[in-house]
Order: structure tokens, then sequence, then C-alpha cells
């Protein structure tokens, strides 16, 4: 069980997440809290590794579950090595997007079933929002 709040921001390119976070961050900081602010892909070296893969080249160089067993690789590690710490410890995570992006992204947007896209993130990551 864990002890501190997860909150994931979600949304298009350009639509305020980042900003968002952070003003909820500052805000939950001046009352005392531990924040934790971070973001998908990415939030530890092994992550931001994967992340330029993702991000960087041609779009469609990757098959759409390469692209989403990508984004859970880099998911599992940031999961393992700073969300659930933190929430163990009683912080606050908030995190500019997760497993709803994977569901629009590699779901929608490149067909894959919404079901198999929870099914894999259930038996990899098991943290939820």
């Amino acid at each position: 069980m864990q002890a501190g709040r997860f909150i994931t921001l979600e949304g298009g390119e350009g639509s305020g997440k980042s900003t968002q976070g952070r003003l909820l961050a500052e805000a939950l900081r001046a009352d005392g809290h531990e924040v934790v602010l971070t973001r998908e892909p990415g939030g530890t070296p092994g992550a931001e590794a994967i992340r330029s893969l993702l991000v960087t080249g041609d779009p469609d160089r990757w098959t759409p579950w390469t692209d989403a067993l990508l984004m859970a690789a880099a998911r599992v590690d940031h999961v393992a090595r700073v969300i659930r710490p933190a929430l163990e410890r009683g912080a606050t995570v908030i995190c500019d997007r997760f497993i709803d992006s994977t569901r629009a992204y590699q779901g929608a947007g490149r067909g894959l079933e919404d079901a198999a896209l929870i099914d894999l993130h259930n038996e990899a990551v098991g943290l939820w929002p």
C-alpha cells in the first residue's frame, strides 16, 4: 500500500501539463509537503536514454508494439527507482504523463488494443495514479 499520493497530468503538446505540474508542486511544497515532480518518458537516467530513442528520428521507425514496449521499459525503471520509493516515504509524486498517454498514443494513435496495453501495464508496472 502506498503512503503518498500519485498525480498524473495528461494532455497534448503545449496544453500546460508542465506548467500546471510546477504550480501544483509549488503550492504543495508551500504547505509543507514533500513533492517529486517528474515526467514520462524519462525521470531516471535509463528512462531518459529510452526517451531519446522514442522522441528523436523518424516517428515511424518503430512498430506500434516496439513503441509500447519501449514506453513500458522506461516506465518500469521510472516507477522502481523514483515513483514507488517516493510514495513509500509519503511524498506526493506529480508526473507529466503516464499510462493514459500510452493508451492514447500507442492505443488510439497507433492502433493497439486498450485491453492489451492495460494488461502490459498491470504486469510490468502495476501502479496506477
